[in-house]
């Protein structure tokens, strides 16, 4: 029985997914080169508690996609660094919620300066309307899949 042909090469999702693996490492080792000495779900928790900052451990989870139990170890390293603290809920006691410190703030430049150095050298040869329409596009297929995962 033949196997249908499918172009992996032309696969939305397989492409956003290589996409986002290669993105990581490169944006990993770069980080690490730049004196950074944190984990790839380490320096991600820091830029998902600064844009929005007191997050419970169970939104850090989802937006990270990775479980709660790993989570909380990933969490109770980043706390014993003194880059993020816990805090009880103000109105429900069982909730913690996560919080950057100053220390966490402090390495935001430079994880913001290397992002920005490597989007530069990933988007080499796409003209400015090419990279809008890319974005504009993502943003698309992102608000489509949002939609796909409330149903």
């Amino acid at each position: 029985m033949p196997t249908p042909h499918f172009d992996y090469d032309r696969s939305i999702g397989f492409l956003v997914g290589d996409c986002y693996r290669l993105h990581g490492t490169t944006l990993d080792r770069q980080l690490r080169q730049n004196g950074l000495g944190l984990s790839p779900s380490q320096w991600r928790v820091i830029g998902h508690l600064s844009r929005t900052d007191g997050l419970t451990q169970t939104q850090l989870a989802e937006l990270l996609n990775i479980e709660r139990a790993p989570l909380g170890t990933l969490i109770d390293k980043l706390e014993a660094a003194k880059l993020v603290e816990r805090q009880a809920d103000a109105s429900d006691r069982r909730l913690k919620r996560v919080f950057i410190t100053p220390a966490g703030l402090s390495m935001l430049p430079t994880i913001i300066e290397t992002a920005a150095e490597i989007t530069t050298q990933i988007t080499q040869g796409l003209s400015e309307t090419q990279l809008a329409a890319l974005i504009d596009g993502l943003q698309i297929v992102k608000k489509n899949l949002q939609r796909l995962k409330e149903k």
